[in-house]
């Protein structure tokens, strides 16, 4: 269960090492006994956070560890190469994470140019687990948008240009 894979993962690299972290990370859950030993507030407030959907700013507090395991898999990525007199490549990495009810989609951006799609803060979407949405189909549009500067470019004159826009998903 992902929650248990959390738990050890948390644990086995310290990624909460005291109550104040539980306090910062975990603003709604409340430390009843101070005197608790860390292992057992770990598996308490993980467990909690999972049950109850409240893992947004510990995921977001870890991101960077949490993409380089098997808690966030690789959804899709997108990759550009504009091919000027100054090749450019952009690519954009689409991860999810998730709790109870609750899926959390994170993208990262990599390159040149990558701003153009801010990627930095916060989730890019959180949504219900039975939400009809198609995420994958949300991704690929707004890669498109970056591809083509918002439109300022067709993507039919990018490609016989030599500029390429490609999809992989996992």
């Amino acid at each position: 269960m992902i929650v248990d894979k959390l738990i050890k993962i948390v644990k086995d690299n310290s990624l909460i090492s005291d109550s104040s972290d539980v306090e910062f990370l975990f603003l709604d859950y409340v430390i009843s006994d101070k005197t608790i030993p860390i292992e057992t507030l770990i598996e308490d407030v993980i467990r909690w956070g999972y049950e109850n959907d409240e893992l947004e700013d510990f995921y977001l507090n870890h991101i960077d560890f949490f993409i380089e395991t098997e808690i966030a898999p690789l959804l899709i990525d997108c990759t550009m190469n504009y091919m000027t007199s100054v090749p450019t490549y952009i690519s954009y990495d689409m991860y999810r994470f998730e709790s109870n009810n609750l899926y959390y989609y994170k993208v990262i951006g990599n390159g040149n140019n990558h701003e153009t799609w801010e990627t930095s803060y916060g989730f890019y979407e959180i949504l219900e687990k039975n939400s009809n949405t198609d995420i994958i189909d949300m991704f690929k549009c707004e890669c498109e948008n970056v591809y083509t500067l918002y439109d300022e470019f067709d993507a039919d004159s990018l490609s016989s240009a030599g500029h390429t826009i490609e999809f992989s998903e996992y």
